[in-house]
């Protein structure tokens, strides 16, 4: 299965802040979620601002922005496309590799099996996060709340509608989150993370957490 296109954004937030927030809206459920993301042995998709993701074990997720491939001075990771695949793998969905051969060096492993798939890109484990991620959604967003135990709790806020500009996308988020004490950030958690355990590796990242850190990385 795919999902082509997603627009969001991400803020760290304070969790006092929330209930107030998410009053009016809609909830729709709590759960567990680990994400094992697999890279290169020196991170070469994530240089390029591609990210490969088991979620729970169930579904193999590759994400990035294809306007942003190959140019260096992307920072704003609010849009991106989503391929989903199935695990364990299905032949049918053999289909989307065709789809990502064609974009990314990404290679469709054959046998077609997720070992295989492993074994013909090079990868390996590059991290592993776990969080507690409740959703909830209103007329504009998709919501989640996650939290992790060891760098604190964010706000997701999803367009449900990806068809609308990016630029009534902000503005709704805008109005949504006016008097809130958030901190907004054009990166993801894998940056995060990785730059409390592979600082060296972040750096060569294309979002960082502070823009200012191409300049210094450059």
């Amino acid at each position: 299965m795919t999902n082509p296109i997603e627009m969001e954004k991400k803020f760290r937030v304070n969790p006092a802040d929330l209930a107030e927030f998410l009053k009016n809206k809609n909830f729709i459920s709590n759960k567990t979620i680990v994400d094992e993301y697999l890279d290169t042995p020196e991170g070469l998709f994530y240089q390029e601002g591609i990210f490969i993701r088991v979620r729970n074990k169930k579904s193999l997720d590759i994400k990035f922005n294809p306007d942003h491939l190959g140019h260096k001075d992307s920072n704003d990771h609010t849009s991106c496309h989503e391929y989903n695949i199935s695990m364990p793998f299905d032949p049918a969905s053999a289909v989307v590799f065709v789809t990502l051969e064609k974009m990314i060096p990404i290679k469709c492993p054959a046998p077609y099996t997720y070992n295989a798939f492993l074994k013909i890109n090079n990868l390996e484990s590059l991290l592993t996060l776990d969080k507690k991620r409740s959703t909830y959604e209103d007329d504009i967003f998709l919501i989640a709340v996650d939290e992790f135990a060891d760098f604190g709790t964010f706000l997701e806020l999803e367009a449900k509608d990806n068809n609308i500009s990016l630029e009534v996308f902000l503005d709704e988020i805008k109005k949504a989150t006016q008097g809130m004490a958030i901190q907004e950030f054009n990166s993801g958690y894998v940056e995060i993370r990785l730059s409390e355990i592979n600082h060296s590796l972040y750096l060569k990242g294309k979002y960082l957490i502070d823009q200012n850190e191409k300049a210094v990385a450059a």
